[in-house]
């Protein structure tokens, strides 16, 4: 398994690699194996994975570097998530709850590649996403990816993806109202803290056209979500 390091103030990617292996030559091969694109950039509080230098030289299976086109373009704003994936507002009953008739017409389901146990029932386990019909083939595509990049053992656990619910720090409906957000391995990455999110999932995450909720900033910063919307 590996080991992690926080990165401190002032640490260089080959200060880290010289003090961890030796060898800051191979701050390139750390930089590869946590999905950092330029290695001279890191930030403070950034936990980077530290494997043994047998594991780090091994060749891996690398993600794909150009965007999938999945036939579907990330919203930017309310009205533009409205227009891709429907109205929810149109479908909440006088009471408050959500009607039936929005499951009914906008969601559906999808086979992961590997089951996720459940971060608040951990014996009971995920095998079936539970999203926006149109995130489908969008949501397949990022765990299959995550197969082939051996990385399904850092997914530990699943935190939520529909939840027809407002935001938690917030009053407007949260993006898993729609189906469009997934949270993961929730106990370690809770907002407001800069948690440990594998750089290599964010890496796949925003590839597929999902922005990461880590990038936020301040209490905001929510390290376990992922959504494909941006501006809201």
């Amino acid at each position: 398994m590996a080991r992690t390091h926080t990165v401190a103030r002032g640490e260089t990617l080959g200060e880290i690699a010289a003090k961890q292996y030796g060898k800051a030559s191979l701050c390139k091969k750390l930089a590869e194996y946590n999905g950092i694109e330029d290695p001279n950039v890191i930030r403070v509080g950034m936990k980077l994975k530290i494997p043994a230098e047998s594991v780090l030289l091994q060749d891996k299976p690398k993600p794909k570097l150009a965007p999938p086109d999945h036939g579907i373009v990330r919203p930017k704003g309310l009205s533009e998530i409205i227009k891709t994936f429907g109205d929810v507002s149109m479908h909440v009953a006088t009471d408050g709850t959500l009607k039936a008739s929005w499951e009914a017409t906008h969601m559906g389901r999808v086979l992961l590649p590997f089951a996720i146990p459940l971060s608040w029932e951990p014996d009971k386990n995920v095998k079936r996403l539970y999203c926006h019909k149109k995130l489908r083939p969008v949501f397949k595509a990022v765990f299959d990816e995550i197969v082939e990049a051996k990385l399904k053992r850092e997914i530990v656990s699943f935190g939520g993806c529909f939840n027809f619910r407002v935001m938690r720090r917030g009053h407007k409906l949260s993006t898993h109202s729609w189906g469009i957000a997934i949270d993961l391995n929730v106990k370690t990455n809770q907002m407001g803290t800069r948690g440990d999110m594998d750089p290599r999932i964010v890496t796949i995450f925003k590839r597929h056209g999902f922005i990461w909720g880590g990038d936020w900033s301040g209490g905001s910063c929510d390290p376990m979500h992922f959504q494909f919307c941006d501006g809201y």
